[in-house]
């Protein structure tokens, strides 16, 4: 499906792209907020992960209770929270406490069952916005279901799919087409991908191509690559930011062949590094 066929379908202007940083450090988020940034994810996520990310080249930190209540305290800036997956005893519990604590709304990843986001939203209540994580092999097959529940937004995970589903490469789901399969599935449900940082970097598919497919696809949102800070570390902050957003509006100028141009480029960056 093409990005014009995309707009039309899901009724939501993407030419804004809202962009959320992993961060815990209540510094280091006053820090953000200043050269741009005021979407923050406080990561909770730890059953299971060091067991299934090992080998994998990911960070693993989960924050604590009184880092989202820190942060949730800072003016200006909306908080999710990423929660564990769904566990029917101790769920309940995380839930209410990032709720009281403040956040803006809650992650919830690994999910396989309809019923395990259902309960999830219930237990929320309207409270706060509601997010989950497609990154199983069972949550692509129940995308279509998935897309009738009340969700705020969807964020497709591409290092935890690979990993389900015995990839070495991250970024097969693009190459086979499953994310757009998935993407157009949700319909109307605000959706991410990927990750971004200084459009002139990102290895091994470059930033640029990879924002250049989120717009081809009418994301909403994306999270900053955990390589972010390193990223900018030598670099003015404000400059990056807003040479991706800049970047990002461009991208809503271009023609539907255009557009499809750049999806082949990716695709044969892509293919090479494919199992």
């Amino acid at each position: 499906m093409n990005e014009t066929n995309f707009s039309k379908q899901t009724g939501y202007a993407s030419h804004i792209l809202e962009l959320i940083l992993f961060e815990h450090n209540p510094t280091d988020v006053r820090h953000a907020v200043d050269f741009g940034i005021n979407r923050f994810l406080v990561d909770w996520e730890s059953r299971g992960k060091t067991g299934r990310q090992n080998h994998f080249d990911t960070e693993i930190d989960p924050a604590t209770l009184d880092d989202l209540q820190k942060i949730c305290a800072i003016p200006g800036v909306k908080v999710w929270c990423r929660v564990n997956g769904w566990e029917p005893l101790s769920s309940p519990d995380e839930i209410e406490a990032a709720v009281a604590a403040g956040a803006y709304g809650l992650f919830l990843p690994m999910v396989r069952r309809v019923s395990e986001v259902e309960k999830f939203l219930t237990v929320i209540g309207g409270r706060c916005e509601a997010a989950i994580l497609i990154e199983t092999i069972e949550a692509v097959e129940l995308a279509a279901d998935l897309a009738l529940l009340p969700l705020n937004r969807v964020y497709f995970g591409l290092n935890d799919f690979a990993i389900c589903r015995g990839s070495s490469f991250i970024f097969d789901a693009l190459k086979d087409g499953i994310i757009e399969r998935v993407r157009e599935q949700l319909g109307k449900i605000p959706f991410g991908f990927g990750g971004a940082t200084a459009i002139d970097l990102g290895a091994p598919i470059p930033c640029r191509m990879l924002l250049a497919e989120m717009a081809r696809l009418n994301c909403q949102f994306t999270f900053l690559r955990r390589s972010f800070k390193r990223d900018i570390a030598t670099r003015d902050p404000t400059t990056v930011v807003t040479g991706i957003h800049d970047y990002w509006r461009g991208l809503h100028n271009r023609s539907p062949e255009s557009a499809a141009s750049e999806f082949q480029k990716l695709l044969t960056t892509v293919t090479p590094l494919c199992n």
